[in-house]
């Protein structure tokens, strides 16, 4: 059963991606290796999917969006960042593969535990 777009558990988990995405973001600006951003978007991807698999595709937008909002908010306040602040799209495409490759996995997994499990009682 899908949990309704407004309940609390969904506001939460929603709460919980934008906060995960801006986190990413800030990271993304205060690190020159990209592995950890991408370790980052995959594991908050994961964790969402997990605890809501049917919006994954929310997730993904939600944590990929944390990536140029951060930019364009460290751009707006002159940021020290490790490196210079590139406001590019193509960053927040790769930014929405891997957030989708991350939630999409942790909806499988919890799928496929619900599927060995079997129904609760």
């Amino acid at each position: 059963m899908a949990a309704s777009w407004r309940s609390p558990y969904d506001l939460a988990c929603t709460a919980l991606a934008l906060a995960l995405g801006l986190a990413t973001g800030w990271l993304d600006l205060h690190t020159t290796e990209v592995s950890v951003t991408i370790v980052a978007l995959l594991a908050s991807g994961l964790l969402l999917g997990l605890l809501q698999p049917a919006a994954a595709w929310r997730w993904s937008l939600l944590l990929a969006l944390g990536l140029p909002i951060m930019a364009a908010f460290g751009r707006l306040v002159r940021m020290q960042t490790a490196e210079p602040i590139r406001l590019d799209p193509r960053i927040a495409l790769v930014a929405l593969a891997f957030a989708l490759v991350g939630s999409c996995a942790g909806a499988l997994i919890r799928r496929g535990v619900g599927a060995v499990a079997g129904p609760r009682s």
